[in-house]
């Protein structure tokens, strides 16, 4: 008895000098917490990023928007070429690939439904049809009988800076304006 008595003092007293020992306790610290403060400073980077490159695309997706809104001369497929450059430049998202469609829609009040005027695109993403509209309608704004607005959507590769959880992803926009100083934008093929 009085042997494990004299055991457990001296591995008291053992384990009261290993806490109270100061010498590297710094440099140990510094091993130990590095990793985890430096992956808290990659994730918060990457996420904060993440969010940032969306903002940024859905503003550019507005400044194309606008932009083809105030045009009172016809859409041709150079400035559509040249809208999509614009949009990689403002985004900067051009990296990987990067998307653009315009569509031109028409309400017809008596139907109740979008119709599409025109719908064209850049990069892989495909034209919208009169039928693929009706996905839209709780996201498109009430308009009167053959009032038009301009649909302007992008899709854009996204690759996270460093591998914390966040997937590489499509950032995508959604832009809608009625047209400005015109009734309708007009497509010109052949300009």
């Amino acid at each position: 008895m009085k042997n494990s008595v004299l055991t457990k003092h001296l591995i008291l007293d053992k384990l009261r000098c290993f806490v109270s020992e100061t010498k590297a306790t710094a440099s140990v610290e510094a091993a130990i917490i590095f990793p985890a403060v430096f992956w808290a400073y990659a994730a918060m980077f990457t996420y904060f990023e993440a969010f940032r490159a969306q903002a940024v695309a859905e503003k550019s997706a507005y400044a194309i928007s606008d932009m083809i809104s105030r045009e009172t001369q016809p859409i041709t497929p150079t400035y559509m070429t040249n809208a999509r450059n614009i949009y990689k430049d403002l985004s900067g998202l051009s990296p990987g690939e990067t998307a653009l469609r315009v569509t031109l829609l028409r309400w017809d009040g008596s139907n109740n439904v979008f119709k599409v005027d025109w719908s064209k695109r850049r990069g892989d993403i495909p034209r919208l049809r009169t039928r693929d509209v009706t996905e839209y309608n709780t996201m498109l704004p009430t308009l009167i009988n053959n009032e038009r607005i301009i649909l302007v959507e992008t899709a854009s590769d996204y690759d996270p800076a460093f591998s914390v959880g966040l997937e590489p992803r499509v950032i995508e926009t959604f832009v809608f304006t009625r047209p400005r100083y015109a009734p309708q934008i007009v497509w010109d093929q052949d300009g």
